[in-house]
């Protein structure tokens, strides 16, 4: 009988992973111009920021579920050497194949779970800045410039989103808008204070879909000026009377009149430089999703014209 060892199959799984699936971003980024988003106003984004986050989950899993499927039966299917089943009944040939690969089976299952809790967190981080970008909100993201410079900015590694810019951040760290991404808290939200307090900024704020968060947790990141955001209907759901939970929609009134703020500052000329240069590298990172490359694009020409 034929046999694949399990290291040599779990690079297999790996590689194939990588190949078979699009990226997080590219299907919240499908999914969000399926559901014909990229044809909405900036006052709709603001309007329905909660039932945007939440169509934009279902439409990925309903995209996603079908794919997953093909892909666990192809992972098994790469087990099967059709000659070692000669002669046997179906029953005999499924018990055969589970006896000589318990281990592959349950590291392809383990290996589906993980990647699923590593994707649904990257996908709400691409949720929310193009839910930003829709609103007409000026960003920067860890995903799109990469975590080393929000590290040597000072913005730490659990920062996703600065608002309007790290370019901001650096001039006035008390007049930005710092957003972290997390599906769900477990113990990883006491990670999140201690980051916080390594910006020196003012607040930060927290999206989550955590439908279990203690008031003890709650009170504690409110000290922390960390305010916990997450949909309308969560908020209604688990936290109905507690102001110190924000939904959506606050967030992106919060970042709209930030921005606003910043429209008629004087930046510098080096200043501007490092913005134009932090936006082309963007677009270009960017091509292929149109409507985030028409906002970065928009983006650029405030800088420009700003500057004449």
């Amino acid at each position: 009988m034929s046999y694949i060892d399990l290291s040599t199959y779990q690079e297999y799984v790996k590689k194939e992973r990588n190949r078979f699936f699009e990226t997080p971003y590219n299907l919240v980024y499908h999914s969000f111009v399926n559901l014909g988003y990229d044809q909405k106003e900036p006052s709709y984004f603001i309007s329905n920021a909660s039932d945007i986050v939440e169509a934009l989950r279902s439409e990925c899993w309903n995209r996603f579920l079908p794919r997953e499927k093909e892909f666990t039966s192809s992972m098994l299917s790469y087990l099967v050497n059709e000659n070692d089943y000669l002669g046997m009944t179906p029953q005999e040939s499924i018990i055969s194949f589970a006896e000589t690969y318990p281990d592959h089976i349950y590291q392809l299952s383990l290996s589906n779970t993980q990647s699923r809790r590593a994707r649904a967190g990257k996908e709400f981080e691409a949720i929310i800045e193009l839910i930003l970008m829709g609103a007409g909100v000026s960003m920067d993201t860890q995903g799109n410039i990469g975590k080393k410079i929000f590290v040597d900015k000072g913005l730490g590694k659990l920062v996703d989103v600065v608002s309007p810019g790290v370019t901001e951040y650096i001039i006035d760290k008390n007049d930005v808008v710092l957003i972290s991404a997390k599906t769900t808290l477990r113990e990883r939200w006491q990670e999140v204070p201690e980051e916080m307090g390594r910006t020196g900024a003012k607040e930060m704020f927290l999206a989550t879909l955590d439908e279990s968060i203690s008031d003890e947790v709650l009170n504690t990141l409110y000290e922390s000026n960390i305010r916990i955001t997450t949909t309308r209907n969560i908020k209604n759901k688990c936290y109905p009377n507690n102001k110190r939970v924000l939904d959506f929609e606050r967030l992106l009134e919060i970042c709209v009149k930030n921005y606003e703020q910043w429209t008629n500052y004087d930046y510098s000329l080096f200043e501007r430089d490092q913005m134009e240069k932090a936006v082309i590298l963007q677009i270009e990172k960017h091509i292929g999703h149109d409507f985030v490359v028409e906002q970065l694009r928009n983006r650029l020409k405030k800088y420009k014209r700003n500057n004449d």
